[in-house]
């Protein structure tokens, strides 16, 4: 962690927040250049088990249902027009946890998952390779890697925590190459929420 990100968690609200304090501090249209900015109105909802049973913060992740579970969720769709990521779309899921301890357990699975998991069974699609990547400077603690099927190209994950609330930010691969997270979409959101 940096200095400027232990500076942040300081800093950070102690109080957790609600679902209306959530939605505002939700990006919206105009708010990145370059990217139309939905609400995704869909709760995650079902499970999936990975097999081996330490891959499954991973997958529980990629459904969108981490453990433990938030009290408040907000989903966006990000979807770029110009630049890099031109045809992508990124999902953003802000999650609100009754307190930091909740919401860093949620980045302690991940990185611990990391740790050991290279691949995995269960879900769908039935077998997903994972690869770590070097995670943004944001927020209070950040992970990012990567999850790749046997037919597809690799997803990018992104997953950031800010005191009480974690933020998932995942991008599809649908031009055939290896996805990547929109740093201008992380970092507004982050600073977003933070302000």
């Amino acid at each position: 962690m940096s200095a400027s990100a232990s500076g942040s968690a300081a800093e950070a609200p102690a109080e957790p927040l609600g679902e209306a304090q959530l939605k505002s501090a939700a990006l919206t249209g105009g708010d990145v250049d370059g990217f139309q900015i939905t609400e995704f109105p869909v709760k995650p909802g079902g499970d999936s088990t990975a097999r081996p049973a330490d891959c499954q913060p991973l997958e529980d992740m990629r459904t969108g249902l981490p453990d433990p579970g938030p009290k408040a969720f907000t989903g966006l769709l990000a979807y770029s027009g110009a630049g890099p990521a031109a045809g992508s779309a990124t999902t953003i899921g802000l999650m609100a946890y009754d307190g930091s301890a909740a919401a860093e357990g949620v980045l302690d699975g991940l990185r611990t998952a990391l740790k050991t998991c290279t691949a995995y069974e269960g879900g769908v699609p039935a077998r997903t390779t994972v690869r770590s990547a070097t995670a943004p400077d944001v927020g209070d603690d950040a992970v990012a890697y990567s999850l790749r099927t046997e037919r597809d190209s690799a997803d990018a994950f992104v997953v950031v925590r800010s005191g009480a609330t974690v933020v998932l930010f995942f991008t599809a691969s649908g031009t055939g190459s290896a996805a990547a997270v929109p740093e201008a979409l992380v970092s507004a959101q982050i600073r977003k929420l933070e302000a």
